[in-house]
């Protein structure tokens, strides 16, 4: 793999990395109703006075990141690069 090709593809994982910051915030903010299930049923300390926890916010980061490096992964299998 060449030095462009491997900078590429870092630069695209940062840039999913990043961009899944602000969709796990929506994500988070959206699953309030399930945050207060959890809270209810196993007495979890998730919702607060200013919304979830923070470790609602670092599990739903995760789930984004492993999702949409799995899609990345996935496209790449299916559609190769060519070789230089």
């Amino acid at each position: 793999m060449s030095g462009r090709a491997w900078l590429g593809r870092v630069g695209l994982a940062l840039g999913l990395l990043v961009a899944m910051l602000p969709a796990s915030v929506v994500i988070t903010i959206l699953l309030m109703p399930l945050w207060s299930w959890v809270e209810a049923r196993w007495h979890i300390e998730s919702v607060g006075h200013s919304g979830p926890a923070d470790w609602c916010f670092i599990s739903m980061y995760a789930v984004s990141v492993a999702a949409s490096g799995g899609l990345w992964a996935g496209i790449r299998r299916r559609y190769p690069s060519r070789p230089d």
